[in-house]
């Protein structure tokens, strides 16, 4: 009686990568391929970061030498400034700039505002205080003592003016009175406003004009 035949397989069962080698061969080398790129990338990146900051290092230390060298100029420069010789030319300087600051037409514009009926400005000077503010020595006259104490007083109600002092004052030869005063000027005076539209204002007492209204 004949024996029935075995088959027998002596090769081990198929693993994935022997299933499967191709593909996963190219997976692995495209991902090797990406890994190394994005490394590249990467380096590159740091590199240019590196660059830039070095160059912008360079700059600062560029422009922190500049400033000490400016300092150290600057400073020379104030040793060699004879204080004694340039103190008047700062001192002129800084009257110009302190005139300029309140011009003639702002101070005119404000004694116009505060003008009454029956007073007359005959010279107006210009001069400074000892405190520096800006001084205005004014002459004037008045028909009527009333008509002078009318101006005097609206001066004071003037908020540009930090300071009214009346000086002198004495009868006119025909009547009327004459007067001296000084008007210091406010260091930071209000903002302008417009001029009232029908000028000097009557003084309390005044008698109306025949004819007026």
């Amino acid at each position: 009686m004949a024996l029935p035949a075995i088959r027998v397989d002596l090769a081990p069962p198929g693993s994935l990568w022997h299933l499967h080698h191709r593909a996963l061969g190219w997976a692995a080398l495209a991902a090797g391929a990406l890994a190394l790129a994005l490394a590249l990338g990467a380096t590159v990146r740091a590199c240019g970061q590196a660059s830039r900051a070095g160059r912008q290092e360079g700059l600062t230390l560029g422009r922190t030498r500049d400033a000490e060298r400016e300092r150290v100029r600057v400073l020379n420069e104030l040793r060699d400034v004879d204080v004694a010789r340039e103190l008047p030319r700062w001192h002129l300087a800084e009257r110009i700039l302190t005139e300029r600051s309140l011009p003639w037409s702002r101070l005119t514009a404000e004694l116009e505002r505060s003008m009454v009926l029956d007073v007359r400005i005959k010279t107006l000077q210009r001069a400074r205080g000892a405190d520096r503010k800006v001084q205005i020595k004014v002459k004037g006259e008045a028909l009527t003592r009333p008509a002078e104490a009318a101006f005097i007083e609206a001066l004071q109600h003037n908020a540009f003016f930090d300071q009214v002092i009346l000086e002198r004052e004495g009868e006119r030869q025909g009547g009327g009175v004459d007067f001296d005063c000084t008007l210091a000027a406010r260091e930071v005076p209000p903002p302008f406003t417009p001029l009232p539209r029908y000028g000097p204002r009557r003084a309390p007492g005044q008698a109306q004009p025949e004819g007026g209204g």
